[in-house]
């Protein structure tokens, strides 16, 4: 039997009934549309393995590493793996849990259109458990889950500047950067460096950030369109 949100029949009907929900205007709208890439979750994951298999030694970037689960599969096959995690804790965290892996770099900030100083928003109530809180910490205050008045200043890559600096291929590019994707993947669409890469792959936000909709929906029209990278949007 086909897993739920998988490829099976059930599957396959569910994501079409989504599918025509999602054009209904407003809140509505937007729930459908998070349902329906859900669903295509599976068919992504599927997707990030066979471009795995296919790195060949070449780089790999991994955006929003959290405490490295991506970052180690990506060590496998990669002669390079650059992990970017802005929060400090979680940033030493990761160190200590990819010591092991010599091609591993662990890069303390945000990836940002710009080099600078930004904060970061964490997890309500990051405190009470820092690991199973570690992920979600946004640069954005006013998404849902993180708390404003637990921040912290940390700095930001221009991130465009470090992939022409890179000048070197890069097979795999995965982006969880709880709505900053947006922003990023905006001032990267036009640079020459973005086509170097082979693979991206994101998550997106706008279930948690519902001003990001309009903005995120046109970046899937225009990925949609992009020969290279070959750009998946429904990362998880």
């Amino acid at each position: 039997m086909a897993a739920r949100g998988g490829t099976g029949a059930g599957a396959t009907w569910r994501r079409l009934r989504y599918r025509c929900l999602a054009h209904l205007p407003g809140p509505r709208g937007l729930h459908y549309r998070t349902k329906y890439r859900k669903t295509l979750t599976p068919l992504a994951e599927a997707a990030f393995e066979a471009a795995l298999a296919r790195v060949e030694g070449r780089a790999c970037i991994d955006l929003g590493a959290n405490l490295g689960t991506v970052s180690r599969r990506m060590a496998l096959t990669a002669g390079r793996v650059y992990a970017f995690e802005p929060d400090p804790w979680t940033a030493a965290e990761l160190r200590t849990r990819v010591a092991d892996l010599p091609n591993v770099e662990v890069i303390e900030a945000v990836a940002g259109s710009e080099a600078g100083t930004v904060t970061l928003y964490r997890r309500t109530g990051f405190d009470t458990d820092r690991e199973k809180l570690s992920q979600g910490a946004s640069t954005l205050a006013d998404k849902r889950n993180v708390d404003p008045d637990c921040a912290i200043d940390v700095p930001q890559v221009d991130f465009p500047a470090f992939l022409e600096a890179l000048n070197a291929p890069v097979a795999i590019l995965k982006m969880d950067i709880e709505g900053a994707e947006v922003a990023l993947l905006e001032a990267l669409f036009d640079r020459p460096a973005f086509a170097r890469i082979e693979h991206v792959f994101v998550e997106t936000h706008e279930d948690r950030l519902p001003a990001l909709a309009a903005r995120t929906e046109a970046l899937r029209r225009r990925a949609a369109r992009t020969d290279r990278p070959h750009i998946d949007m429904n990362w998880r």
